[in-house]
């Protein structure tokens, strides 16, 4: 580069820098007009396509993806166009921009009263002292806002994604805040209303008052059934560490010690089975202490832990490790009635839609003839949508529909508890997963339901069900006063459970950071991942997603309902995933809200995440949602199987009917089961007529039918309403060939 060419570059920066404004006078610009101002950047890509610039008299915002190079502290001379979003005043697009040095920040405005601030601290840097998080003890999650309260006065933290702030531990004791002040326009229906947030960057920007402070949230191992071990760090070693435990929030059952060292184990034992506690830890150091929040954790329960996967579309169990996945046909709704007919005492649905066609019928009748044998029923259901079945269910049966409003969203919860308190341990039932009660979810729809005979799990659901009713008490109409739904609820249930052997989590949406469970998910695959989602709208979990394939060379397939209401996310995945991302195509839904990890690999944890939570915003910081996270290779293999039947139909394949190919021994399917003794089972068909024979163990026949079978899946019913209970064999016989499977009449 040529000294003349240098001295013109010079002098042109010279002659832009000196027609600059001040940042006070740039942001009385009017919208669409031309700018050109000088400041400090007080962040960098902590705060990935955004930065705000402070000079003497103020501070402002730009953005855009051409910003990536400025980092914290450069003083820099901007030229762009004034725009207001969401009442941020922001210039966008940056149309040229220049790093002129880089030096230190303007000293944060120390702000005493929360009340005052306003449009002139807007974008500028301010530090608050004695803050208190309402959630200390938790962790950061992105895209999230935390309420801190200062001299009885509350507002806003936001942490972004991307933030090196994320995962890390929420201060549980005061602390000393520094960070930009940032705005956001709400729209609730009467209007926009203006919401002031305090963006945190690094650590850095956390100063906490006391020598000791938590650096692991609170946590749980070595569960069984009469105790459990409680963890959590601290920075330096306590000289007094110990936890206070109790079945309610007041910890009235005592004290237990925990090692004077940074990472603390405290040992609960002689506790009762599928119990729910409540645990609060404590270090101190000197006159300085370390509280964590205030938790609940479960015991194992004494219950059998099966867990059962259904799907309504086919399956292709060519790629069973050995046991097959049921593909449950036209029969959700039978299957769901024939549980809820089993019901002995208590019946809790939260569900977001549920019709009155014939497969939603089929659940209103079960749930009115349960009610007419004295069952204590409670259903929650979404204010938004129709649920025209609420019209049919016995009205004496009480019902909580959603609150409407700025304030909410949508309860977009599916999970169904049953027995939750009874003596008997194996009767309590969590019925969940991705489908609803209407005729196009139940049978056409692509969705999948799981159900665990847990009765821990069916505790920790009713904790969640109560917070929404307002009342613990299976027959109490709801307390209005109490209820909370959405933003209102607390991360108040336990997330780890050991059920039949395997390890179980937990979460409820709003309160329980969900998108951050899905990222950790991700980030556990070593070998495999395929992901099946109706949206996905968090750039978050596609980037999370890319970045894990490149890093692990991951096998990895995705498939999603629609490309345009995921366009941003799609466009991240399809570079690197090309053919292995696919969009349904369909005319039915692609519903399912579930991601696999590492089934190819047992040693290496095998997980399946489902539930009703979609991966979009909504679903994480709005709608009240529900996850379960499996860590379980049989039952991972088992989505794949889901998973591939999907894969090949994606565009109008012709795939396996989901039964194995009539040589050899051949694969049949009952369920419910256990059972009543009516039950259906799911054989293959060639259009030869087949023989069904049902024998006790000791080989003596109770039943025996002759059918005329299609081409493909048959769905044979069985009614031997007057079995005994025990266990029987099934035995179908096709073209000279007999398979054999087991059913349990209860």
């Amino acid at each position: 580069m040529t000294k003349q060419f240098l001295l013109f570059i010079g002098c042109f920066l010279a002659a832009i820098s000196a027609n600059a404004q001040d940042i006070a006078t740039t942001r009385n610009a009017a919208v669409g007009a031309s700018v050109t101002f000088r400041g400090v950047s007080l962040n960098g890509p902590e705060l990935p396509n955004i930065r705000y610039i402070q000079d003497a008299t103020g501070g402002i915002a730009i953005y855009g993806t051409n910003l990536t190079s400025i980092i914290e502290g450069d003083s820099v001379l901007i030229s762009g166009t004034m725009t207001n979003y969401n009442n941020l005043v922001e210039v966008t697009p940056v149309t040229s921009m220049s790093v002129l040095a880089n030096v230190s920040l303007p000293t944060a405005q120390l702000i005493t009263d929360i009340s005052t601030i306003s449009e002139l601290h807007e974008s500028e840097l301010l530090h608050f002292e004695a803050c208190t998080f309402a959630n200390g003890g938790a962790t950061f999650a992105g895209n999230t806002n935390y309420n801190i309260t200062m001299g009885g006065q509350t507002m806003q933290v936001r942490i972004t994604n991307g933030s090196p702030l994320v995962g890390e531990v929420i201060p549980s004791g005061s602390v000393n805040l520094t960070g930009i002040l940032s705005q956001f326009c709400f729209t609730p229906a009467t209007g926009c209303t203006s919401g002031y947030q305090l963006l945190l960057r690094t650590l850095n920007d956390i100063e906490t008052t006391s020598s000791i402070h938590i650096t692991q949230a609170i946590g749980t191992s070595a569960i069984t059934t009469t105790g459990f071990d409680i963890d959590w760090s601290t920075n330096i070693a306590g000289n007094n560490s110990y936890i206070k435990y109790g079945l309610t929030p007041a910890l009235e059952l005592g004290t237990i010690a925990a090692g004077n060292t940074i990472n603390h184990i405290a040992t609960l034992a002689g506790l009762t089975p599928a119990t729910i506690y409540y645990v609060r830890a404590y270090s101190w150091n000197g006159a300085d202490s370390a509280v964590t929040l205030e938790r609940t954790f479960a015991t194992q329960s004494l219950s059998s832990g099966q867990i059962k996967a259904y799907f309504n579309r086919t399956t292709d169990l060519t790629y069973s490790s050995g046991t097959n996945a049921v593909y449950l046909n036209h029969l959700v709704a039978d299957t769901l009635a024939a549980y809820i007919d089993r019901t002995q005492y208590s019946l809790d649905i939260s569900i977001y839609n549920w019709d009155n066609s014939l497969y939603g019928t089929k659940i209103i009748t079960a749930v009115n003839n349960a009610f007419a044998r004295g069952v204590k029923i409670r259903v929650i259901n979404d204010g938004s949508t129709l649920n025209s079945a609420i019209n049919f269910i016995n009205n004496q049966i009480p019902v909580l529909t959603s609150p409407q409003g700025s304030d909410y969203t949508i309860m977009h919860n599916k999970f169904v508890i049953m027995d939750a308190n009874v003596s008997n341990p194996n009767t309590p039932i969590v019925w969940t997963g991705s489908t609803n009660f209407t005729s196009g979810q139940l049978v056409d729809d692509a969705n999948n339901v799981i159900i665990f005979q847990d009765q821990s799990l069916a505790r920790g659901y009713k904790m969640e069900f109560d917070e929404m009713w307002g009342d613990s008490s299976q027959t109490s109409a709801p307390n209005m006063t109490l209820s909370k739904f959405g933003q209102f609820k607390t991360d108040n249930t336990p997330h780890e459970y050991i059920i039949g052997g395997k390890r179980v989590e937990s979460y409820f949406s709003p309160s329980d950071q969900v998108n951050t469970q899905i990222l950790n998910t991700i980030a556990t695959a070593d070998d495999d991942l395929y992901f099946a989602v109706m949206v996905i709208t968090r750039s978050d979990l596609a980037y999370a997603i890319r970045d894990r394939i490149q890093q692990q060379s991951l096998a990895a397939k995705g498939i999603i309902d629609d490309a345009s209401t995921s366009a941003t996310p799609y466009g991240i995945l399809s570079p690197d995933m090309g053919a292995n991302l696919a969009v349904n195509g369909h005319n039915w839904i692609f519903h399912h809200k579930y991601i696999i990890i590492d089934e190819s690999n047992t040693a290496s944890d095998p997980i399946t995440l489902t539930g009703s939570h979609n991966w979009s915003n909504g679903a994480d910081q709005k709608n009240d949602e529900n996850t379960v996270i499996i860590h379980d290779a049989s039952l991972t293999n088992q989505y794949y199987q889901e998973f591939m039947g999907r894969w090949c139909e994606r565009n109008g394949g012709v795939c396996p009917l989901g039964l194995d190919e009539l040589t050899g021994e051949q694969a049949i399917s009952v369920y419910p089961n256990p059972n009543k003794g009516s039950f259906y089972i799911l054989v293959p068909g060639t259009g030869e007529l087949a023989e069904i024979n049902v024998t006790g163990i000791t080989g003596k026949q109770v039943y025996i039918s002759s059918v005329e079978t299609k081409n493909g899946d048959n769905v044979i019913e069985v009614i031997t309403p007057y079995l005994k209970q025990g266990l029987y064999l099934v035995n179908y016989t096709i073209n000279g060939q007999t398979s054999t499977t087991q059913v349990v009449v209860e």
